[in-house]
């Protein structure tokens, strides 16, 4: 009798062990649908990057997401974006003849969009969980930092 309920002691735990290693996802799959509705996004060619955060090696800054935003629309490039609260800066990015290259990497589940205005080069990095980083150089100033998301429009 001992034995018999150490055998179905034994298999109970084998049987949850078992179903437990089963449930487990990877990190690819976890993230497949966040990165798919970016890569939707992306490829719509009509998306926004929403600013949350501005940084640098020093310092970060959290925004108005509301106001601190860049809408693309095929090649029309149209927003602004706040440096750090003691400085004042507003980057005003107006171009309708922007050149756009992206890249997606599907095996690591990124995304790099590159953009070329009139007066900025802009590089948008998406990361598989959905995360937005936007490097700002040009106008006279140095490479400005934000974090965000990207958003469908």
């Amino acid at each position: 009798m001992k034995k018999l309920i150490l055998l179905a002691l034994l298999f109970s735990l084998s049987a949850s062990t078992f179903v437990m290693a089963q449930s487990k996802k990877s990190q690819q799959e976890l993230f497949a649908s966040t990165y798919h509705n970016s890569k939707v996004a992306v490829k719509s060619q009509h998306y926004q990057f929403v600013a949350n955060v501005v940084h640098n090696s020093q310092e970060r800054e959290i925004l108005d997401g509301a106001i601190n935003q860049l809408r693309i629309n095929k090649f029309e490039v149209e927003g602004q974006l706040h440096e750090f609260s003691k400085t004042g800066t507003i980057h005003t990015i107006k171009d309708d003849k922007s050149k756009i290259n992206t890249a997606f990497d599907d095996e690591k589940q990124q995304i790099s969009i590159v953009m070329k205005t009139t007066d900025y080069a802009i590089a948008i990095d998406v990361k598989p969980n959905g995360n937005a980083f936007l490097t700002l150089t040009g106008n006279g100033s140095d490479k400005v930092l934000y974090t965000g998301k990207l958003v469908k429009l």
